[in-house]
């Protein structure tokens, strides 16, 4: 069965409504972890002609045969039900020529499946990437306003970078409120663009913020932050970085206080929280320094993960990791082979071990990705396959929340409002100690490439 033998859903520019069906080749989807993915095809099974498959287990056959033929495992957006005895899949593609397939099971199709499968019923974490979404925030996050990752001293360095970095028709206008927040003044308004409220919330927002709390603007649960976590030390008195990655792990921004403690200031607007083993390690060695066994009894199973990604490189974690969960052959010696591959730059999957054949098997391998190494592309299996077993237990989140919910990080959400066509910044809510909420998953997919490692595993807020 290939995608030639069914007919392929006519592509046309089409609004948000219309839903995957309409969308376009190229049509991008971004993940919260930064992941991106464009769209290939949408494709309705079986064709409009057919309708419908006879019973729920021809379907199933049908299903079964495309993930053979695409050596790959479709993730589902909704269960079968009896009568839904037609399905769609959508082909998407990253950047270096992997694929994913998404499919959402039908009562059955027809020649306009248009609005049959919306824009948002797509796998969690996943948002569709419209051009206005792109303008919105365009220029407004620290990578574009700040650009470095030294430290700050004052918020007189921080307005003046700021303002050398900011577009010509915002310019004064993020000045003018960097500057009443240093002050300690809030109510600030950004004179006609309630349109692009969202983005001052979410991505100038995490500028905002540490100003806000150097000039004393926030308070409550801030204070308290301050005197157990800066030995009481002023926040003016902090020095502050932004991390400059856009994946950067669950922390926005970073306050350094004079005895040398780095607290996290995780930004709470529209975007996902997102975390890496270096702050749940961070958190568990806190929480060893202090000598709460009780926690580190409790969340034994994260910290072992987390440990073993923090510890080990990006090219044995993933093993280690299929070692200490048991997975039948991920041993020392699939890492000899994986190694060995890496080096010799093995470009086909020609003479490799039955242990290494068994690894790939879940898997799509596209040969002719730019760069196929079979060595990266059998630590790609691996740290996917470890990634799915992590997120089967609920041990995992539940340990992570313990610790990262006494970890030195204060969550701080920025409230916004309108007047007219005016936005206006509400107040600046800190949330300490922190809580977190929600499922964390291992995304065993986000670095690890058949043509290369861009780091470690990921971890991310479902």
């Amino acid at each position: 069965m290939r995608f030639s033998d069914f007919k392929i859903v006519e592509q046309k520019v089409l609004s948000e409504a219309k839903g995957l069906f309409g969308r376009n080749a190229g049509d991008r989807f971004v993940h919260g972890d930064g992941r991106e993915y464009s769209i290939v095809e949408v494709v309705a099974y079986p064709d409009a002609q057919t309708q419908k498959y006879e019973t729920p287990e021809a379907r199933d056959e049908a299903i079964a045969q495309f993930e053979k033929d695409h050596q790959g495992q479709i993730e589902w957006v909704n269960r079968p039900a009896a009568n839904m005895l037609a399905f769609g899949i959508a082909v998407l593609e990253d950047k270096d020529g992997g694929h994913v397939y998404w499919g959402k099971y039908l009562q059955f199709t027809k020649h306009d499946m248009l609005g049959t499968w919306s824009n948002n019923q797509v796998p969690a974490g996943w948002n569709l990437a419209t051009k206005g979404a792109q303008k919105l925030q365009a220029g407004y996050d620290p990578q574009n306003l700040i650009k470095t990752e030294q430290r700050f001293a004052g918020v007189d360095n921080i307005i003046r970078t700021v303002e050398s970095n900011s577009p010509d028709e915002m310019r004064s206008t993020f000045t003018e409120a960097l500057k009443d927040l240093a002050q300690g003044r809030g109510g600030i308004v950004f004179p006609g663009l309630y349109e692009q409220m969202p983005a001052i919330r979410d991505y100038f927002g995490e500028i905002m913020q540490p100003v806000a709390l150097m000039g004393g603007v926030i308070k409550g649960q801030a204070e308290q932050a301050r005197e157990v976590l800066a030995d009481g030390a002023n926040w003016r008195d902090c020095q502050v970085f932004w991390p400059m990655a856009m994946n950067a792990a669950l922390c926005d921004s970073f306050m350094i206080a004079p005895n040398g403690q780095e607290i996290g200031i995780s930004s709470k607007g529209g975007s996902g929280a997102k975390a890496s083993a270096k702050n749940l390690f961070d958190a568990y060695k806190k929480a060893e320094k202090e000598g709460n066994t009780e926690l580190i009894e409790n969340a034994a199973y994260t910290i072992k993960i987390c440990t073993i990604v923090a510890e080990e490189t990006a090219k044995n974690g993933p093993v280690k990791l299929g070692e200490y969960l048991g997975i039948e052959g991920f041993d020392q010696e699939l890492q000899e082979e994986i190694n060995r591959y890496m080096n010799e730059g093995k470009g086909d999957l020609e003479g490799i071990s039955a242990k290494a054949q068994q690894a790939l098997a879940p898997y799509n391998v596209q040969l002719a990705t730019k760069g196929f190494n079979a060595g990266y592309a059998l630590l790609s299996a691996v740290a996917k396959t470890c990634a799915a077993r992590i997120n089967e237990n609920p041990e995992f989140t539940k340990g992570a929340l313990l610790l990262l919910n006494q970890s030195s990080i204060i969550q701080v959400y920025t409230k916004m409002g309108k007047s007219g066509n005016d936005a206006i910044l509400g107040e600046f809510k800190a949330v300490y100690p922190p809580n977190f909420e929600g499922t964390l998953k291992v995304d065993g997919g986000k670095n690890y490439y058949s043509s290369r490692v861009g780091g470690k595993m990921a971890f991310y807020f479902d």
